[in-house]
This record gives structure tokens, sequence and C-alpha cells, in this order.
């Protein structure tokens, strides 16, 4: 029995279509870029060309900043973006930030913000504090993972602290930010109430470290010194924020999309059939193993997304999948050093770097997205809480 996705002849034709103009427009690597001293001005550049299409925005009507295409047309840009490495410009801070805004309205003038994010005129770096899923699809938040108290002040906040962010660009122009409001005197909670909030990322009193990120992915520490925001830049109500963090891109379901693990693994395989590295069997082995891996953690992925629609027991699976994934990862980026040997640890400047430093990447990416620094492991928590471990355990 065939359970695979038939395209329409519509389908291919605008397939392309797509195709051309990406092989005219965008460079054949774009991973390449992260690397580049020109990456900042590249990728503004490819935000604003696919936001000038309202290819950031595909199935959205063009007064939001979208094309209005049909998700036969959609889940043809979602793929093609996939497929060179561009994904992140539709699921990335950017995007999850329009989709919260859409989800939580926004006290403020937002319907400008909403454009200008889907023409790919602003970049957003977003606060990464630790969530834990919850029955039922709730998320509850870990304080310490936060850092940044936010201080009601007249018809604002004053922010102090410093928390790690994600994103790709160098400097933000946007900080999707968490605080925690800290109850008054008359309050009946003892615990924090966080609130998430809209700041400048060229406000006064923000400082960005000057050391280069070890990956384009990975997170970076920001710190804030008195930054004054407005209670209107606030998104959804106070108590709420950890949970507008947590809002994600809702993508056609239908384009099956393969993770960066997934991509990398296929393409280290490939590489060491060019280049005569799977006859030795210990090599053929660590590939096997890496691409078990990879499979495994697509199919954890693709059963979460399956049971989130029922949400029976989905948040505990995207807590397995999501664990698993940063197995596979660590698996993979061990497998390239394994091997591709020595080469594979050189950065993309030095020629003699294995198949133009993308192993070097490979692996700086796989260390940035560590949860390095995090308070305990919020997918294993989940996880041990709905198997009811820790009663076991007592």
């Amino acid at each position: 029995m065939d359970f695979s996705y038939e395209y329409t002849k519509e389908q291919k034709r605008f397939r392309e279509q797509v195709s051309g103009w990406f092989d005219a427009n965008i460079p054949e690597d774009v991973n390449a870029l992260l690397d580049s001293p020109d990456a900042e001005t590249s990728f503004r550049d490819i935000s604003l060309e696919f936001g000038c299409k309202g290819w950031l925005a595909p199935a959205e009507p063009a007064a939001t900043g979208g094309v209005g295409l049909s998700p036969d047309q959609a889940v043809v840009i979602i793929e093609e973006l996939n497929r060179r490495g561009l994904l992140w410009l539709i699921d990335g801070e950017a995007q999850e930030l329009r989709s919260a805004i859409s989800g939580w309205g926004h006290a403020g003038s937002c319907a400008d913000l909403v454009r200008a994010l889907a023409a790919g005129e602003n970049s957003v770096w977003k606060h990464r504090i630790s969530l834990s899923p919850q029955s039922g699809g709730d998320v509850a938040l870990d304080p310490d993972s936060v850092g940044i108290i936010a201080t009601p002040d007249a018809d604002g906040y004053l922010l102090n602290g410093a928390g790690m962010y994600t994103g790709y660009e160098s400097r933000p122009d946007i900080l999707w930010t968490v605080g925690l409001v800290h109850p008054g005197t008359d309050s009946q909670s003892d615990s924090p109430e966080p609130v998430c909030l809209i700041v400048d990322a060229a406000s006064d009193g923000i400082t960005f470290p000057s050391t280069r990120k070890l990956a384009a992915t990975a997170p970076t520490l920001v710190g804030f010194e008195d930054v004054w925001v407005l209670r209107s830049d606030a998104l959804g109500p106070e108590g709420e924020g950890h949970r507008v963090l947590s809002t994600r891109v809702s993508l056609d379901p239908r384009a099956d999309l393969p993770s960066w693990v997934e991509s990398e693994t296929e393409a280290l395989i490939e590489y060491a059939k060019e280049n005569g590295l799977g006859a030795d069997p210990i090599r053929a082995l660590v590939l096997v193993e890496a691409y078990i891996a990879s499979r495994v953690s697509r199919l954890l992925r693709v059963s979460a997304a399956l049971l989130e629609q029922t949400g029976s027991e989905a948040g505990t699976v995207a807590s397995l999948a999501s664990m698993y994934r940063r197995a596979a990862a660590s698996e993979l980026s061990d497998a390239a050093r394994e091997v591709v040997g020595p080469t594979a640890l050189l950065a993309p400047t030095d020629p003699r770097a294995a198949d133009t430093g993308r192993f070097d990447r490979v692996s700086r990416r796989e260390l940035g997205e560590r949860d390095l620094g995090a308070s305990g492991n919020p997918d294993r928590e989940a996880i041990a809480s709905a198997l009811e471990l820790e009663k076991q355990a007592d």
C-alpha cells in the first residue's frame, strides 16, 4: 500500500516556477553564508526578497502580508524552503512572533508590525526559557530559566537582568522577551507572574556580547539594565507570558519535512559513498547507527504531530521526540568526526575542510543547541511526570 502524497499537475508546474526562481536568485549553498562576513546582509536581503513575494506567509491574505496561495501551492513553498535550508524563514522567531500576535492579540497597534514581519523587514531574537509540557497541552515555566525581572513603572516596565536568546541574525531589531513581575504586598500570590514583551533591541540599557556565536542557532546572552518598555508592548496578560512565548507556527500537515539532523545525516552518508569511506566496516556501522537514530527521531516527531490532533499523550511524546532529536544530533556530530576524520573539524575558511566545512557547521550547531546551563531537563521531567516515576521513587 502506497501512502505517499501525489502532486497534481498544477502543483508540479508551480514547483517548477518556484524552483526556477530559487535557482536564479538564491545561492546554492545557503548554509555557507552562515560563516561569511556578509551573512547578515545576505540573510536580510533574502528575507526581504521572500517577503516582497509574500512567501513568508504564503497562505495568508495580502492584508496581513501574505500572498493568498492555496494549500496545495503553499506546501510547495514550504518544501522548497526546507530543501534549501531556509525553512527557518517561515517557522523561525519572526514568524512565531506573528503567530503569537494573531493568537493573543496586542494592546497597542500591531497591524503594522504583523505586515513588517511578513515582509521580512524585522529580525527577531526569542527569549530561551525552560518549559515543561503538561497534560492537556499546557506548559509549565521554570522561573529560574528566565533571568529577567520586570518591575511595574507607571505605564510600563523596567527590565533588569540577563537572558538567553536565539535568532539567526547577528543583531536583532526585536527582542521577544519574558520578564518576571514579582507580586506586590497586597497580592495573594507568592509566585512571580511572567509577562511577555516586545522589546526594541535598540533601547538604552541593552547589551549584546562582542564575541562571535558558536553557530547561527546558538543561544546568546543579552543583558538588561533599567530598560523601559511600555505596557502596550505586552502580548497577553501577566501570568501568561510563558504560554505566549511557546507559540509555534503551524505549517501545512502534508509538508512532512525532515529536520536538519535528518538532512545532514543523509548528506554525511552521501559524502561517505562518494569518497569511498563506507567500505570500512567500522565506519559503515557508525553510519548505520547515525541513520537509525535520525529515522527514530523522525518517527517520534511525526507521532507527536499526529497525537497533537487528538490530545492523547501528545505532550509526553513531544518531549520524548525533542530529547531523542538532541541525541540524534549528538550521534550525527560524533559520526562525522569518526567517518570523515580530522578534516571534519576544519572551519569552512580552511581549504582542506571536508565538504567546504559542512561537518564543522554540524558540530557547532549541535553544540549550540544543547541545553547548557538550563536548570534540569524539561523534557526528561515531563516524561517522568507522565509516567509517575516520582511517585514510584517515593
